[in-house]
């Protein structure tokens, strides 16, 4: 189904996230009536959404995603709902219990609401952790979960994806309710957190590079990561809500990998630094190791949306050194 953005009511779950901000603000920008946000961090000094919370067509529900009855009231009237709340691998290695109820029950919970509510189509923000890690070369939407030599933590999230995708095809063929799965690989950009393994890297090499520390690079630097950046995101989130479209699991992705040595360059010479990388073995970490020549092929999402990345990875650190200059930790 196809849901006009202009004069509609939207819901996103989770939306006081990195790529719930930019998500809010795009759908804003699309003239949409109102945009609910709910998410536990709501009014909290910890989301993401900043000036975003001053405009009169964003309401702020502090609600959890276990509570059913929460997702029902918040979901009457409207439109469409992007589910984008989830523990992410290093909260889930801390917390398990929580992270499947959250990630799994949650889901169902939305899928339930909207089902309760007659919403008209359900985005739900899966992962290329469907795909497991340690692989490499293209990865297109048909490939199955690759588990071997991967941490538990990592394994159990991209389950959980796998899960959610499987909820929402149970829902469209049960009852009827669109959907669109957008598997996104690493998203990074303003207002980014310190909860995904990989993105985690970007934020916290240029937070040494200003505290004076040369960035650390585990291992040779040969892994490469598919980065894509949050406003990208935001928007494939819009075509996907706006298009006739259903029933279908797309990359939004990069489309390209970056080594990890390339990237701590990268992020060194936007830095304006003049220092080299320090290499290490293993510091204890969780890493989510990945092929050198990795990339999430992302022609599907251009075919059936008309999408593709259009920020480029040196345009988008950019943005988020500004955006963090401008936001000290802290």
């Amino acid at each position: 189904m196809q849901v006009e953005i202009e004069g509609g009511r939207f819901l996103i779950v989770g939306g006081a996230s990195l790529v719930g901000s930019h998500c809010v603000r795009a759908f804003l920008e699309a003239g949409a009536n109102e945009v609910i946000v709910l998410d536990p961090v709501a009014f909290d000094h910890s989301d993401s959404l900043g000036e975003l919370k001053d405009d009169a067509r964003v309401s702020l529900v502090p609600g959890d995603i276990r509570n059913l009855h929460e997702l029902v009231e918040a979901a009457e009237g409207i439109d469409g709902v992007i589910n984008l709340a989830a523990f992410m691998s290093l909260p889930l290695s801390r917390d398990p219990w929580t992270a499947i109820d959250v990630n799994i029950r949650g889901m169902q919970n939305v899928l339930e609401a909207a089902r309760i509510r007659r919403v008209k189509k359900v985005l739900f923000a899966s992962s290329s952790a469907v795909y497991g890690y340690g692989i490499g070369g293209e990865i297109t939407e048909e490939l199955p979960l690759s588990s071997h030599g991967v941490p538990p933590a990592a394994v159990i999230y991209g389950c959980t994806k796998l899960i959610g995708e499987q909820l929402c095809r149970h829902y469209h063929k049960t009852f009827g309710l669109d959907f669109v799965a957008l598997r996104y690989s690493t998203v990074y950009g303003e207002g980014q957190h310190y909860r995904a393994a990989n993105a985690l890297y970007i934020i916290e090499a240029y937070d040494r590079i200003r505290r004076g520390e040369r960035p650390m690079i585990v291992g040779d630097g040969s892994e490469a990561k598919d980065y894509v950046y949050a406003g990208d995101v935001a928007h494939a989130n819009l075509l996907a809500m706006s298009r006739p479209v259903s029933n279908v699991a797309l990359n939004i992705s990069g489309g390209e990998g970056i080594t990890v040595k390339a990237l701590t360059e990268l992020i060194i010479r936007l830095s304006g630094a003049d220092m080299e990388p320090e290499y290490r073995g293993n510091d204890g970490a969780m890493r989510l190791k990945s092929a050198a020549d990795l990339r999430y092929v992302n022609a599907k999402a251009k075919e059936v949306l008309g999408w593709e990345p259009q920020v480029s990875m040196e345009d988008g650190i950019r943005r988020l050194i500004a955006w963090r200059d401008a936001n000290p930790p802290g």
